[in-house]
């Protein structure tokens, strides 16, 4: 099933698009293809970018199928992580923040950073 909208919020994308100076090629590709979670959540992968203070920020692939013109591929990006590097690479991140799902860790930050948007 296609997806027909956009999983990050608008002024997530926003954010994502700063940072990467609204260039997948400037992004890390990270590939979800093993996926050892409990109930995966059946995304390819997505597209990473650091922020200024090196926070991750991420962008589901079925979102950068929408926005850009071309579907990014792994070997035009900066780099290709495996989604088990991703995650040891930011682990104390991801726990310090209290990002720690069994379902997919990849899209709970997702769901952590479009709720950032609107944090009052």
């Amino acid at each position: 099933m296609e997806t027909t909208h956009c999983l990050a919020d608008a002024k997530h994308i926003r954010h994502f698009l700063d940072a990467c100076d609204g260039n997948w090629h400037r992004c890390i590709y990270v590939e979800c293809a093993n996926c050892k979670v409990k109930n995966p959540c059946n995304h390819s992968g997505f597209l990473f970018c650091p922020d200024y203070r090196a926070v991750p920020l991420i962008l589901p692939l079925s979102d950068a199928d929408i926005l850009f013109a071309c579907r990014p591929e792994p070997g035009e990006c900066l780099a290709v992580l495996g989604d088990s590097v991703f995650l040891d690479m930011y682990a104390q991140f991801l726990e310090g923040h209290k990002i720690i799902s069994p379902d997919c860790s990849c899209m709970a930050l997702l769901d952590i950073q479009n709720k950032a948007c609107y944090d009052w």
